[in-house]
Order: structure tokens, then C-alpha cells, then sequence
């Protein structure tokens, strides 16, 4: 753990510095952590161990049951919050119960589970005033110039695992915000943190003045030509209007008493300013504890996103994420991003990839690194390829047509995927470079075996099966936000009667999984592919495989490729990391056919890593998606030649000049603990 102290007087904060990420999350449900003996172990000894000399306890059972931990809730929050690979420098806690002893545990907790192992303060027995605190401390610190990155953690909690000694208001549900500050990426939204204030009053009177002269203080408007937007909480609300010259925004939930207002910040930096009119250049935070009479006020300072030219020029593929997320519809976003349950997999997919080790050779050659491969008789530019993802113009107009031509730009194979929003033919027109088909095993044999002949037609190299999807995994970013295909969009590989049900919205549920279920053949066995060999002399692909032994039974029947995939983390949570099944598949196929991998890949260096340990070819899924939103087909020609001249560079400085010498001696995978 680090530490450092604020600076004195005369220090400013970097005016590159602000919010990077904002994350909220609803707990409605007891999460899948609960579940995790990895996890309960380690929180229950913090827990139990730090409380006990306080004279308090856990409940008997309470880890057992429902609910969230505030432990629980952060962790969950850290994950989405902090980039893979980054580090944290310093966190801070806020919360609204009036104990500080959980927040000596959960602090103690949270710097060994939070990357970078962070310097971590938790601010409670303030009420509503505990997270602009929090907000200060993070002021503060970053003024030293020494942050690279905070986290500011806002949770509440609808019921206690252990008895704080005076009475608690709980809110109505669980629920977090996380607040990612540090030095804004190329492509995100500049928020930096003005004014924190928070002022005891002896009465409510004069509430409203008080407001108008902590905001006055701050400068009032600020002068700019943009509004400025008052985000205020549920008690203030019900007392007092939005301060002398601002927009009020309306009034955060009651329902969630800590953190309503950030809760209202977190949706506006993700997601941009709710309503009409123009958008905000600055947002006013203001919120009233009733019961201690803090009058608490915060400022956020607003770009309008623009800067010269070359900041927004994306420079790797996580640059290409940041422009999509501003060009994306929230529940499509979530569609894109999301994956099953706590997404526990999607995170492991990435953190499989920060266990591997570059083992240099030099004195080599590398005045030319050659990244060409051969894959089923195609030869390919690249090793770096197009996994197949539905439905591409929810992001693009041009749709998969542009995903086409970006990747015949690149060299690149392009895997078709059955839920295309263009058809086969129309995309095998415009594709200049080797395609497959991916398909489902449906339950009308009669339109699969029509798919495979049509995909051979029209001049698809191989047939790609997916064969982790006998149903569709809880995916509940979709079910929250009771996602269905809009009507502009359709999978046009299909009569639109097979597909109806994936355009019927339902609170609650996605429409996908329902349309999966009723689609999709879960009765499937090894022996039904001698059925699909026949219907083509196509090659077959089992795309899915994450163990040696059904690797093994993939080459007994016939596939000749096998992809590693966990479906990138949208299936079975809890699932192996496809970086750390690849070895296991690769040693049991023992050469019989090729191997190649996707989930989790981010650019060139993971897919050094992937082909080391013995993939022939990687696949960027979502990674395509957002090169095709920001740019149609050149922007996804460019996330495939981003990774293709970092694989390259990697080679180079790995002393390897060309794929074949890229082999297990090249990297040391540590096994996950």
C-alpha cells in the first residue's frame, strides 16, 4: 500500500485530471460473490476479525444469506470501474451508516482486492455529507500531483450483516456508484471536480440562502455560455429550489437516502445529460442530511467533449471502446458489453492476459516481422480475426457489410454470425477476404441444413458451430433493461417469424433468451455433427471448447478447427478464462487441427500471448464493434491493423521475427490463484 500526503496551500489540480468512468449498480438480488468460497472466506476474516475488538459481530449466517456486504458491493463495483490492467492509487469508501468499525474491515479488505493495492480511507458518520467528503479527500490528494488514478466508492445498504448500536434509516434497496479520476483517455469526457464545501447549519431556516451562497462562493454559473445543471438530493429537493441561476435537473430518489445524487451524476457522466436543451457545462451537487443539518455542495466541470484533433485519433483498440461508448445507446451498449450474472468471466477473461510474462530473446533479426498465416488452405495477412457478434447495425448502419470490408482492408478473417443483420450473400459480395459461417444448432433441422448450403453458395471457407449455448446465459444487463431488437434491425439470415420473439420487449426479461430458447436445439449431442458433416464438404469448426476432453471428442468427430471461447463471459459465469484453457485444448488436440481463440483480447500483445501458447489465430469480438461505431468500415479495419502492428512490434522486441517462433518459451502464464 502507498502512501502520501496532500500538499499545502497554492497546489492545483491537473486540468487534464477529472472523472474517467462513472459506474452505478442496483443490487436487487443476493449476488453470485456469496457463493464464492474464495471470496466469503477472505471478507468473513476481515470481517469477524477487525469487528471483534470493537465489541460487535457478524449475525450468525449473515455471509450465508441474502443481501450484499459492503465489501461485496465495492469489489463488484472495482470490477467494472477499473480498467484491466490499470492500477489504483487511492480509494475512498462513503457510506451513510453511522459506525465507522465496518469501514476499518471493508477498507482493510478493499486495498488487498482493488488493483494496485491503493491507499484507502472510509468516510461514514456523516450521512448524505460522508460522500462529499469523500470528494474532497480525492480533491486533495490529487492536488499532490502523485495520483494516477482514485476511486471514489458510494454505497448503501437495505440491511446489515451485524448490529451498529443506534438507530439506522436503510435505504430501499442496495445500490453503489463508483467515480474513476484520473488523467482523461482520448475520446472521454472531461469532468474535472470544482468546489467542495459542506457547511453545518444551526436550523433549516434559511436552507434556501445558505444554498445560493455556497454556490454564489463557487463562482456562481461560472460565466460560461453552456447552463449550468443542479443535481440535487431527495431531502434538499423537498425544501428548496435549485440555486440563482441553474437548470435544475430534478431530485434524486428518496429511496436511496447515500447515494441518490451520485447515483444521478453516475447516469449523466456515463451515460450524457437527461431532457432537452443544451447540455450542461457544469453540474452543481447539492444534498441536506435532515438529521445532522449538513449542507453539502460539490461542482463538476464539463467539457464538450471536443479538444484538437489528435487527442481524439485512437491509438490503441481500449481507445476505439471510449469514442464507442459515446456513440452507443445505453441498452445496447449493455447488450454489447454485458455478460452473464456478475460477469465474474468477462473480468477473468482480461486478467488471465495480466498473468502472462514476455521472455525476450535478442540479437535476433527482426528488421521484418511477419504476421501472415494460413488457416483451412485461406492465407491471411493476419492471425488476428473477426469473431462472430449478431446484429451489427445496432451499432453502424452499414452493418456487417462495413465489418466486411474493414476486415478485407485488414487481411483478416471475418467469422459471419448466423444473427447477422445482412445476409450472407449480401456480405460475401462486398468481402474481399475469406469468410465463415457460425451458426446454432436450431431445432428446425430443415433451416440449418438451408444456412449451410447457402453459406457454401456463397462462398464461405468453413462452417463454424457454436456449441456453448444450449440456452442463453443470465445476462442482466439485458433483463434490467428489458432488452429486445429494435424494429429497424432484423437477423436477415431468417424468416422473420423464426425471429419474432427477439423484438418483443418485456420488463424484466431479455427477449434474446427467449427467442434462444425457443430457437435453439439443447438436446445436441456428439453424434448429431455426423448429421451436419453431411450436409457440406464444407470444414467444420466447433467453436466453444474449454476443456482437453471435449477437445479431444471435437477432433473424434470431425472438427477440423476448434475455438477456445467462453462466449466472452455472455454464458456460464464462473467459467475457465479461454487464456488459461488454451494450453489444455491446445496439448489435447496434439496438432490433429488448428486452434485459435477469442474473449478478452485487447491488441497485439495479448494475441503474442495467445499464439505462444499455441493458438493459431485470436478473434476481437466486441473490439470490432466499437472500431465499426466509431468509424464503419475503416474504423474496423483499423482496430484489426492497431492489433496487427502491435502483434508485430511485439515480435520484434520478443526477438521473433514470424509466427513459428512464437512458441511457449516466448511467455510464462502464471496459473490463477
Amino acid at each position: 500500500m502507498r502512501t502520501f500526503v496532500p500538499p499545502g496551500p497554492g497546489a492545483e489540480v491537473s486540468p487534464d485530471w477529472g472523472v474517467r468512468r462513472a459506474v452505478r449498480l442496483a443490487f436487487p438480488h443476493p449476488s453470485a460473490l456469496v457463493g464464492d468460497p474464495v471470496h466469503t472466506g477472505r471478507l468473513r476474516v476481515y470481517l469477524t476479525d477487525l469487528l471483534r475488538p470493537y465489541g460487535l459481530g457478524l449475525d450468525p449466517g449473515a455471509l450465508e444469506q441474502g443481501g450484499q456486504s459492503y465489501g461485496e458491493m465495492a469489489e463488484a463495483l472495482i470490477r467494472l470501474a477499473v480498467p484491466a490492467g490499470e492500477s489504483v492509487d487511492l480509494l475512498v469508501l462513503a457510506y451513510a451508516v453511522p459506525d465507522i468499525t465496518p469501514g476499518r474491515a471493508t477498507t482493510t479488505y478493499l486495498s488487498h482486492v482493488c488493483p494496485g493495492g491503493p491507499m484507502t480511507f472510509a468516510v461514514s458518520d456523516q450521512g448524505s455529507a460522508g460522500a462529499f467528503t469523500a470528494l474532497r479527500l480525492v480533491r486533495e490528494y490529487a492536488r499532490a500531483g502523485e495520483l494516477r488514478r482514485a476511486l471514489l466508492l458510494v454505497v448503501e445498504q437495505d440491511s446489515l450483516p451485524y448490529h451498529p448500536g443506534v438507530p439506522v434509516q436503510l435505504p430501499s434497496g442496495s445500490s453503489g456508484v463508483a467515480l474513476l479520476f484520473g488523467e482523461r483517455l482520448p475520446g472521454e469526457r472531461p469532468a474535472r471536480i470544482g468546489r467542495v464545501a459542506t457547511r453545518q447549519l444551526p436550523t433549516e431556516e434559511g436552507l434556501a440562502a445558505e444554498l445560493d451562497a455556497l454556490h454564489a462562493a463557487d463562482g456562481g454559473s461560472g460565466g460560461g455560455a453552456a447552463p449550468t445543471a443542479a443535481l440535487l438530493g431527495a431531502a434538499l429537493a423537498a425544501r428548496v429550489t435549485a440555486p440563482a441561476g441553474t437548470v435544475r435537473r430534478g431530485a434524486a430518489d428518496a429511496g436511496r437516502p447515500g447515494t441518490g445524487v451520485w447515483w444521478e451524476l453516475a447516469g449523466e457522466l456515463a451515460d450524457g445529460p437527461a431532457g432537452a436543451g443544451p447540455a450542461p457545462g457544469r453540474l452543481l451537487l447539492a444534498d441536506y442530511d435532515v438529521g445532522l443539518r449538513h449542507l453539502s455542495l460539490a461542482a463538476i466541470e464539463l467539457g464538450d467533449g471536443a479538444g484538437d484533433g489528435a487527442a481524439a485519433t485512437p491509438v490503441c483498440v481500449e481507445d476505439y471502446r471510449r469514442l464507442a461508448r459515446l456513440r452507443i445507446d445505453a441498452p445496447v451498449w449493455d447488450f454489447i458489453e454485458g455478460g452473464a450474472e456478475t460477469e465474474r468471466t468477462v473480468s477473468a477473461n482480461r486478467r488471465a492476459f495480466d498473468r502472462v510474462t514476455l521472455r525476450p530473446r535478442v540479437l535476433v533479426d527482426v528488421s521484418s516481422c511477419d504476421t501472415g498465416t494460413e488457416l483451412l488452405g485461406a492465407r491471411l495477412a493476419t492471425p488476428v480475426g473477426v469473431a462472430p457478434t449478431a446484429y451489427h447495425r445496432l451499432v453502424h448502419p452499414d452493418g456487417e457489410i462495413g465489418t466486411a470490408r474493414g476486415a478485407g482492408a485488414a487481411g483478416a478473417l471475418y467469422v459471419v454470425s448466423l444473427f447477422a443483420s445482412h445476409t450472407v450473400e449480401d456480405i460475401a459480395a462486398e468481402a474481399d477476404g475469406p469468410l465463415w459461417m457460425q451458426l446454432y444448432w436450431l431445432r428446425r433441422r430443415e433451416v440449418l441444413a438451408g444456412l449451410v448450403e447457402r453459406a457454401a453458395a456463397a462462398g464461405c471457407r468453413a462452417v463454424l458451430l457454436t456449441v456453448d449455448v444450449p440456452r442463453l446465459g443470465r445476462r442482466r444487463r439485458d433483463a434490467r433493461n428489458g432488452f429486445a431488437i429494435g424494429p429497424g434491425v432484423r437477423a436477415a439470415n431468417l424468416d422473420p417469424a423464426l425471429t419474432a420473439s427477439a423484438h418483443r420487449a418485456d420488463a424484466g426479461r431479455s427477449a434474446l433468451a427467449v427467442h434462444t430458447a425457443e430457437a435453439v436445439d439443447p438436446s445436441v449431442t456428439w453424434s448429431d455433427l455426423a448429421w451436419l458433416r453431411k450436409q457440406s464438404d464444407l470444414p467444420l469448426v466447433l467453436k466453444g471448447i474449454l476443456t482437453g476432453q471435449d477437445a479431444a471428442l471435437a477432433v473424434e468427430h470431425g472438427a477440423e478447427a476448434i475455438v477456445v471461447s467462453n462466449h466472452g463471459g455472455r454464458q456460464l459465469d464462473g467459467a475457465t478464462a479461454t487464456l488459461d484453457a488454451l494450453a489444455e485444448v491446445v496439448d489435447a488436440v496434439a496438432g490433429a487441427c488448428p486452434v485459435l481463440l477469442d474473449g478478452g483480447v485487447r491488441g497485439g500483445t495479448d494475441a503474442f500471448a495467445a499464439l505462444a501458447l499455441g493458438a493459431r489465430a485470436v478473434l476481437l469480438g466486441r473490439p470490432v464493434l466499437w472500431g465499426l461505431a466509431v468509424g464503419g468500415a475503416a474504423g474496423v479495419a483499423d482496430v484489426l491493423n492497431l492489433a496487427t502492428d502491435e502483434l508485430a512490434h511485439t515480435m520484434a522486441l520478443a526477438g521473433r521475427p514470424d509466427l513459428a517462433s512464437v512458441d511457449r518459451s516466448a511467455v510464462v502464464h502464471r496459473a490463477a490463484t
